[in-house]
């Protein structure tokens, strides 16, 4: 993009996600997570990866991986509604 020209913010926000490797739904799928889980939980855990059937959420402790797992269904559940459809069917859980 040469100074001066005008390119639509469409085209500027596809490039941005494109080149971090993220689509619309999963950068909005990352905040609503965020905001769902909670405040303390997402210090500690973030929705990292979503592909055609699976989330995938990294953890920093076992206690948190713990909380995780105990609110797979709910989460699953909640994510697919936020989608629109049943696009999510494994949780995977990642411990850094």
């Amino acid at each position: 993009m040469r100074k001066g020209e005008v390119k639509p913010i469409t085209d500027i926000v596809e490039k941005f996600l494109k080149l971090y490797g993220l689509t619309p739904d999963g950068y909005a799928l990352r905040i609503f997570f965020s905001e769902f889980i909670g405040h303390k939980l997402s210090k500690y855990a973030e929705l990292v990866k979503l592909s055609k059937d699976a989330v995938f959420i990294s953890v920093k402790n076992g206690i948190v991986k713990n909380e995780i797992t105990l609110m797979r269904r709910k989460i699953i559940k909640v994510l697919n509604e936020f989608l629109g459809g049943n696009k999510i069917k494994r949780l995977e859980i990642v411990e850094e």
